[in-house]
């Protein structure tokens, strides 16, 4: 999008609003595939998973945690940041005098 020649400011609200509801559902979705695949690895480094190493297989297991882990942490911080849009049009929103309540936090 551009902005218009002579403007300082040009806030779409439905398109923030657009975009902050595609980060929250993409993180969200993002985690339910996290957490299946978790699953399904556990299982595969395990006896009879398919993949079993004695001495391996545990510090795999592990290693994956940590990598899950680490992509959760990152899709709760797309859901955070994406609270940031609706910040900031609810000050421009309050600098024109208008009532605007804070968006609700995403607990996804």
């Amino acid at each position: 999008m551009t902005t218009p020649l002579g403007t300082d400011v040009d806030v779409n609200i439905a398109e923030v609003q657009l975009v902050s509801d595609d980060m929250v559902l993409s993180a969200a979705n993002t985690q339910t595939s996290l957490k299946t695949l978790r699953t399904t690895v556990t299982a595969l480094l395990n006896p009879d998973g398919g993949l079993y190493l004695r001495k391996t297989s545990p510090q795999m297991t592990q290693s994956y945690d940590e990598l899950t882990n680490s992509l959760d942490k990152a899709m709760v911080s797309i859901k955070q940041f994406s609270d940031t849009f609706q910040v900031v049009v609810n000050n421009l929103r309050s600098l024109d005098g208008e009532d605007v309540k804070p968006p609700a936090p995403h607990n996804i």
